[in-house]
């Protein structure tokens, strides 16, 4: 074993630490952060069993491993994957509207859900990849239902659906939204997107052009379509004739006035024709000033 797997090792579980969610060894070996090399399981296994530093850095309890009480950590990612699959009854249902939408290509599990690490206050996050030059059209038709029926962020405080993230197919690549060099919170991002609704392949397009993330997680695989949670096949709705100026001025006058503020400033609020990013509560730069944080205590 080498100093640098060992500091993979522990800036990963560092990273995780952050929501409080213990690994799995093989987790540790598939989630590897921005290691100098790939490595195989059985390298970072015998580095895990026989390491000092990684010993006295690093918790255990039942399996798992973290910082901090991994015990409790490991209880309540239990009892947080219990709260997920819930979500997912829900989402599915909504999902057979959802994925009968024209405009739509692709619909996709993000953030905690994707982690399977929620709460019953998180949010359902989606990200939706739309067909060119109707971003706007999409999202009216996805949001409206949800507005009248009081399922969005701030309207229930059960299992909101979030739709905050609309990309055109001719938009996937995140590589110029980074806030980084590496930026590991949008990799880890990018690579567990769970594919739902897929029409055209372009998730798997997504995974190709977002080749980037594989530089900072060279283990990780992009995740399949999940066949347990994929909504039955239907005809899409008739689209309706709306033209795409009308729909994005429809929008846009009722945006609130923070969205408004950090329209463009940067990354975390993007409005344009090819992509709808409405993340004004980014958290990336705090998670990464937080783990570089961490890792201070292990130089």
């Amino acid at each position: 074993m080498t100093e640098s797997l060992e500091r993979s090792i522990v800036r990963t579980v560092a990273y995780f630490s952050h929501f409080s969610y213990p690994l799995t060894s093989f987790e540790v070996w598939k989630w590897l952060l921005m290691p100098e090399r790939k490595y195989s399981l059985a390298e970072v296994s015998l580095a895990l069993d026989e390491s000092s530093l990684l010993e006295k850095s690093l918790s255990r309890h039942g399996g798992f491993i973290g910082l901090g009480n991994v015990e409790l950590q490991a209880s309540d990612r239990r009892d947080r994957l219990k709260d997920a699959l819930r979500k997912y009854e829900k989402l599915n249902t909504f999902l057979r509207f959802l994925s009968r939408l024209p405009f739509i290509e692709g619909i996709a599990v993000c953030n905690s859900l994707a982690f399977h690490h929620t709460t019953s206050e998180s949010d359902i996050d989606l990200y939706i990849v739309t067909k060119p030059k109707r971003t706007w059209s999409a999202r009216l038709c996805s949001t409206f239902p949800l507005m009248l029926l009081r399922q969005r962020p701030g309207e229930t405080l059960v299992d909101p659906l979030c739709l905050s993230f609309f990309a055109s197919s001719t938009a996937m690549n995140l590589e110029p939204i980074k806030i980084a060099e590496q930026d590991p919170y949008l990799a880890y991002w990018a690579m567990t997107l769970i594919p739902l609704v897929d029409r055209s392949g372009c998730y798997r397009e997504f995974a190709e052009i977002n080749e980037w993330a594989r530089a900072v997680l060279p283990h990780a695989e992009p995740v399949k379509r999940a066949p347990a949670f994929r909504p039955m096949t239907r005809r899409v709705f008739i689209p309706i004739p709306l033209k795409e100026v009308l729909a994005r001025k429809l929008q846009e006058d009722r945006f609130p006035q923070k969205i408004r503020s950090l329209m463009n400033l940067d990354t975390r609020v993007i409005v344009n024709e090819h992509m709808l990013k409405f993340h004004d509560d980014d958290r990336r730069l705090e998670i990464a000033s937080a783990l570089d944080e961490k890792m201070k205590a292990f130089v």
